[in-house]
């Protein structure tokens, strides 16, 4: 998958809209209608880091949810996504940094499940409370 900036940014508690290619080994975009699954878990990098392999850094309850044209995101003709974050998946959830890191992390097979991507896109979400 591609796309422009890295890390992505939100503010929080608002809607934000991400949009990127998903790609093969080659680099080459997959349409959505070859994809065979594509899911999404969103999780709070902090959170992750103080307790590796448990949910409880997961944000808006989005573990490996399907977002396969679904929950918020579509993928075209031409592997154009368009993922939709709404206001509870840009909640900040410590509340003493001015910042802080969320990731998605998005899974796909394709090929009738023979081959598989994963991407991680870094997002910056502001604590507008921290700022005021």
């Amino acid at each position: 998958m591609s796309q422009t900036t890295q890390p992505f940014h939100a503010r929080e508690s608002s809607t934000a809209r991400l949009t990127a290619v998903v790609e093969d080994e080659t680099e080459t975009a997959i349409p959505g209608a070859s994809l065979d699954t594509l899911t999404l878990h969103l999780y709070d990098q902090t959170s992750e880091l103080a307790s590796p392999g448990t949910t409880d850094a997961v944000i808006n309850g989005r573990y490996k949810q399907n977002i396969l044209n679904a929950n918020g995101c579509t993928v075209d003709s031409s592997g154009g996504l368009a993922m939709v974050f709404t206001p509870a998946d840009n909640q900040i959830v410590n509340t003493g940094k001015s910042t802080e890191r969320h990731v998605a992390l998005f899974e796909y097979t394709y090929a009738a499940g023979l081959k598989a991507g994963k991407e991680e896109v870094l997002i910056d979400v502001v604590n507008y409370s921290r700022t005021t």
